[in-house]
């Protein structure tokens, strides 16, 4: 049992605007050596025409709003069920963009340890002209 009314709306809203230092920041911490994400004279001549942040880019503008209350009276731990995530179009230095989360889903599984309840947040990211970037699905897993 939980409070179904909070599936598919909007929680939390939050705007970034992404600068090169940031996307070259990004990529140097995660060893990243592809020129395309650090090297504005060798992203001149790609298809893209400049520098474009790694797809994990998105990743790190997560909200750290906390998840509406479910009223969801099952489990008492929690734990972090894992990411999906869809890569759209290419995040460029100048964007903005904007993410929305929601709780896309809750669910009821049941795996080698018992039941678990899925509850499933969705970020949704776009830029400026307000084109999808990304999407992620993060799971939270919940059980007795």
């Amino acid at each position: 049992e939980y409070d179904e009314s909070v599936i598919g709306r909007e929680f939390d809203r939050y705007r970034y605007e992404v600068t090169q230092e940031q996307i070259v920041e990004f990529a140097t911490s995660l060893g990243e050596t592809n020129p395309l994400y650090t090297d504005e004279f060798y992203a001149k001549d790609t298809p893209y025409g400049g520098i474009i942040a790694p797809p994990t880019f998105c990743v790190s503008f997560r909200s750290e709003a906390p998840m509406p209350e479910l009223k969801l009276s099952y489990g008492k731990r929690g734990f972090d069920g894992g990411k999906e995530c869809r890569f759209v179009k290419p995040i460029r230095p100048g964007d903005t963009i904007t993410g929305v989360d929601r709780i896309a889903e809750v669910y009821e599984k049941t795996g080698r340890s018992g039941n678990m309840i899925f509850i499933v947040r969705e970020s949704e990211f776009t830029n400026q002209d307000g084109d999808t970037v990304a999407v992620i699905r993060q799971s939270l897993i919940r059980r007795d």
